[in-house]
């Protein structure tokens, strides 16, 4: 039995569970398959699911002035975003910075 068609039984059997009711080791006893069997099976597809579920982007609207203003006094501010931090200093590029969030966003 090639892992597609154990994917397909297993994937079966785990909708029958789903629509069952009954808890797992239930289920298993009525259908005398290993209980272990059936966890590990079961965190794959639940797994499965979450990933192919992500929650959506959203995306805030920020209103930008074009007037240029005086940097002095100002500090820098950073951005974190998963292990990686970027610093942001007075006066910096604006267009490279988004273009640095953009990558940071597809490759994390």
């Amino acid at each position: 039995m090639t892992l597609k068609d154990k994917r397909i039984e297993w994937k079966s059997r785990y909708d029958a569970w789903k629509e069952s009711g009954q808890t797992i080791a239930e289920w298993c006893r009525d259908q005398e398959i290993k209980v272990h069997q059936m966890y590990y099976w079961v965190r794959r597809f639940d797994n499965d699911r979450i990933s192919a579920e992500p929650e959506p982007t959203q995306w805030l609207t920020v209103q930008v002035d074009d007037e240029i203003t005086s940097s002095e006094g100002q500090e820098s501010i950073f951005i974190h975003y998963g292990v990686i931090s970027v610093e942001v200093r007075p006066g910096a590029n604006v267009s490279l910075l988004s273009d640095i969030i953009h990558v940071l966003h597809n490759q994390c």
